[in-house]
């Protein structure tokens, strides 16, 4: 951050300090601040009229000495020093390189010229910015850990400020100690040192903050130093026995120190002047001084730990006390007799029990025992502090016993008598019982209240798979023994099972037996449905089981592909006892089409599994067919696509061409366990004519069957009428053509017959008069039913239409008799006889006039030609014939007369 500063009030001072000089005799004085080891500038500029004969800068080195520096004398230019060349004669900017204090002072630049001599004065201060040390010592002093940390700023100017931040604050009085040492200023620059100095175990931070302000730096120089801290330990004291092989025990007393810094002292002390070897041990943050105590001379024994650090105010001390170990004969606890020191065995008892218990707070003990002063029978076992009588019991086993505890030099001694009462024999009571138990048949054969205990075995036939345990209770000297037999709950065969009993009271074993029947054979359905989702058909078989407990496993194999699948299981308990369980498995039926799946059910009243075969069968395709109708009462089409079979709604589609909005939809109906689905689309002819429209029905994945109905595409070129009629119009006038009929006034039923021209199979014929009332019409004609009138003549219209397409004729009704029609058929017979023969005159002056003179010749063609112009049809006139034309062209000339013959008709 310093060093940018630095470099920061260098480009500053790198700006030029203009002292502008305007001519004037005053001189306007600028202060300059520059830092010792960087560059500084000084800039002067004269900005008068009169012409510079020289300039310079000058040091005032005394009140009356001045120091050249640099400038431009008879117009070049000199420097002195570390001072570079000025810019020009009117601009002394120069650079000074600030190597010591002694630049420090008063600088004068000066202009000459003939007239007068122009001045301007800067001064110079400068600054240097000190160097700051931090160090770290440590003393100890009368047994306290002090630590001091110096930090200096040295060489500075102005005089540095040094102040000291602990936790973000200034620290207090207490218990820190600040001492500032200001060092006489050397070589004009100051060194001041501040030291802080605190006790360690009262300075709770890690870390000191020295701050240094000085004027070179644009913020105060932060200075951050670890300092050593301390932490309270953890102490306590602890007794643990150390166990010896050679029965030679000893206490490990320790007192422990944890988590402290810096080290604990410990002492360790007992209430007898004795001195023990002590053990220390520094593990990580723990400490631990030991000694190790024999157990039989230091029971009862005081031990003390003093604990000693400067964290603590006052030494710390816990102490413990070490116990007296004691031992004394207990009580005697026999399974037979209860608590006493005398004991009564019953003659043929097993497995009894003397436990024997010592009174002590010893940590472990050895036992002894002797009968009659001499070792214990075979059958006699010393375990875990218990004695233990292996087998029956008889008359040997009855005497004195003696058993002997020892700890160290601790003892304790046990007498008692045991004595063996003869046994009387008690035949026992047997009884044999059959129940069910978690679903397992249980034989339970019992032999009560017997002395001594009976002996009990099964017999039971080959490859039963069996499993048998006996257990047995006392009371009151009498025995009972049960034996128990867990068998299947079912069997495929009838079962004999036998329970053979020996007792001492009987003279040959006792057998009671028990029969099992046979279980009922369970009753096996299958069902199979299928459903469609999603475009798929799904087939659903379920194979249901009724059977006594328990429930029958069903499984399910492929047989064509040796493959299992897997199934869903539900069991249920039914009020009359029997099992009901029921295997699913749902697939898609395409998997498994033409295939045979096979419930096997397994149960223990079958002697081999039993199978179910259901045969998948084969999806068939369903029938498809289209038509395409034109809906009655309606402009619009049908499109009717029907799917006969196993077919479903979402695979039935029509597959439009593009750009057509989709006004489909689909009805399903069933029939005799067959769905027929009927899928319509309504359309207007011009939507698709020409086009073909394709019904699709997704079968199964990648397979799809089409039927395509192709629209004609149909035309009315014309509507024409059939009646003999004359045109009104010239043929090449761009107004459509009417045509002119003629229709006897005197007769009934008269039609004017119409045609089209096209391939529409039917068309709509309507017509109209010209003041918009409409004519009828049946089929293709336009009937008049009573004598016509003069108000039937006119101008009629009639359209032919179908769908879209249309087409139209006009054509004017005269209304005639007989004799007009002979006078006008005549005036036109008479017209064309002279139109021939006036023909035939002008054919022959042409051909006379062949060979005359050239020049009357076009005067003859254009007569001509403009007799053979129809003017009511100007379009098809023929060009004028040029000279050049008449020349290369072949003379031959073609002439037609049109004439036009027009009646009141």
């Amino acid at each position: 951050m310093g060093c940018s500063w630095l470099l920061i009030l260098g480009l500053l001072l790198h700006v030029a300090h203009s002292l502008e000089i305007l001519g004037s005799s005053e001189e306007p004085f600028e202060s300059i601040t520059a830092v010792l080891g960087k560059d500084m500038y000084l800039s002067c500029i004269y900005l008068g009229d009169d012409p510079v004969d020289s300039s310079e800068w000058k040091q005032q080195i005394s009140s009356k000495k001045k120091k050249r520096l640099a400038g431009f004398i008879n117009g070049k230019p000199f420097q002195r020093d570390n001072f570079s060349p000025p810019v020009s004669l009117t601009n002394l900017t120069i650079q000074i390189r600030v190597t010591g204090v002694e630049v420090e002072g008063q600088y004068t630049c000066e202009f000459e010229s003939l007239e007068d001599t122009y001045t301007g004065t800067v001064i110079v201060t400068v600054v240097v910015q000190p160097e700051i040390n931090i160090t770290l010592n440590a003393e100890t002093i009368n047994g306290t850990h002090y630590q001091s940390v110096l930090c200096s700023a040295i060489n500075g100017r102005p005089e540095p400020q040094i102040s000291w931040l602990v936790n973000g604050y200034p620290p207090s009085d207490f218990p820190f100690i600040e001492v500032v040492n200001n060092t006489l200023p050397s070589n004009d620059t100051f060194t001041v040192s501040s030291v802080l100095r605190f006790p360690t175990h009262l300075q709770e931070e890690d870390n000191v903050t020295c701050v240094v302000e000085h004027r070179t730096l644009p913020q105060p120089a932060v200075t951050t130093v670890r300092v050593e801290t301390y932490t309270r330990p953890n102490v306590t004291i602890k007794a643990e026995m150390v166990q010896q092989e050679d029965g030679n025990d000893f206490w490990v007393v320790s007192c422990i120190s944890s988590g402290g810094r810096p080290d604990t002292d410990i002492s360790l002390a007992l209430n007898t002047a004795e001195e023990l070897a002590r053990e220390n041990d520094t593990d990580s943050d723990i400490q631990r001084v030991s000694v190790r105590l024999p157990v039989t001379e230091y029971g009862g024994h005081n031990i003390t730990c003093v604990f000693d650090h400067p964290k603590f105010t006052q030494k710390e001390s816990q102490a413990l006390t070490l116990p007296v170990f004691y031992l004394a004969p207990g009580q005697l606890y026999s399974d037979l007799e209860g608590n006493s020191n005398d004991v009564e065995l019953q003659e043929e008892e097993t497995e009894a029990v003397i436990r024997l218990e010592v009174e002590g707070n010893v940590p472990r003990y050895n036992v002894i025992c002797k009968k009659d002063d001499g070792p214990l029978p075979e059958s006699v076992k010393l375990v875990d502090k218990s004695l233990r009588l292996q087998g029956p019991v008889d008359l040997q086993h009855a005497g004195l016993y003696k058993c002997t505890f020892s700890y160290q030099h601790l003892r304790a001694v046990l007498r008692f008598n045991v004595t063996v009462k003869p046994i009387q024999q008690v035949p026992p009571t047997i009884r044999v019982d059959l129940r069910t138990e978690d679903g397992r048949r249980v034989i339970e054969c019992s032999a009560d209240d017997a002395v001594p205990a009976a002996n009990m075995s099964w017999l039971l036939p080959e490859g039963v798979s069996e499993d048998f345990w006996f257990n047995s209770t006392s009371h009151n000297g009498s025995h009972s023994v049960r034996g128990f037999v867990l068998l299947p709950p079912c069997l495929p065969w009838e079962l004999t099972a036998e329970c053979v009993i020996n007792h001492q009271a009987f003279e040959k074993p006792e057998n009671r037996s028990i029969t099992l029947p046979l279980c009922a054979h369970p009753n096996i359905t299958v069902n199979t449905s299928t459903e469609w989702r999603q475009g798929l058909k799904y087939t659903k078989v379920q194979c249901s089981v009724d059977s006594a407990p328990p429930a029958a496993v069903i499984t399910w194999h492929v047989r064509n592909t040796n493959n299992s699948i897997d199934s869903l299981v539900e069991t249920k308990q039914q009020a009359d006892g029997l099992v009901f369980a029921r295997s699913s498995v749902h697939f898609l039926s395409s998997l498994y089409a033409g295939q045979n799946l096979t419930c096997i059910v397994k149960h223990p009243s079958l002697e081999a599994e039993e199978e179910r075969i259901i045969n998948i069968p084969v999806h068939k395709a369903p029938l498809l067919s289209a038509s395409v109708v034109r809906q009655q009462d309606s402009h619009l089409w049908l499109a009717v696509c029907e799917c006969t079979g196993e077919c479903f709604e979402t695979n039935l589609a029509w597959d439009l061409p593009e750009k057509n909005e989709r006004q489909t939809s689909v009805h399903s109906e069933y029939e005799r366990n067959s769905m027929n689905l009927r899928a319509t689309y309504e359309f207007p002819l011009n939507r698709h004519e020409g086009q073909n429209l394709t019904c699709v029905y997704h079968f199964e994945p990648g397979v799809t069957q089409r039927r395509t109905v192709h629209m004609p595409r149909y035309y009315i070129s014309s509507l024409r009428v059939l009646n003999f009629t004359t045109p009104l119009q010239s043929r090449y006038s761009d107004q459509p053509v009417v045509y002119r009929l003629s229709l006897d006034k005197n007769r009934h039923n008269q039609k004017i017959l119409l045609e089209i021209e096209g391939n529409v199979p039917e068309y709509e014929l309507s017509c109209k008069r010209s003041d918009g009332s409409f004519v009828q019409t049946e089929g293709s004609a336009m009937i008049f039913q009573s004598e016509l009138a003069e108000l039937n003549k006119g101008l009629y219209t009639c359209w032919a239409s179908f769908c879209h397409h249309t087409a139209t004729v006009s054509f004017q009704v005269e209304v005639t008799t007989r004799l007009e029609q002979l006078a006008l058929t005549s005036m036109i017979c008479i017209s064309s006889a002279l139109a021939l023969v006036l023909i035939s005159v002008i054919i022959l002056c042409v051909c006379c006039q062949r060979n005359s003179r050239k020049e009357h010749k076009e005067e003859y063609l254009s007569a001509l030609t403009s007799l053979m112009q129809d003017p009511g049809s100007p379009e098809v006139k023929k060009p004028a014939v040029t000279e050049k034309d008449s020349k290369e062209g072949t003379p031959m000339v073609n002439y037609s007369i049109v004439i036009d013959v027009k009646s009141t008709v």
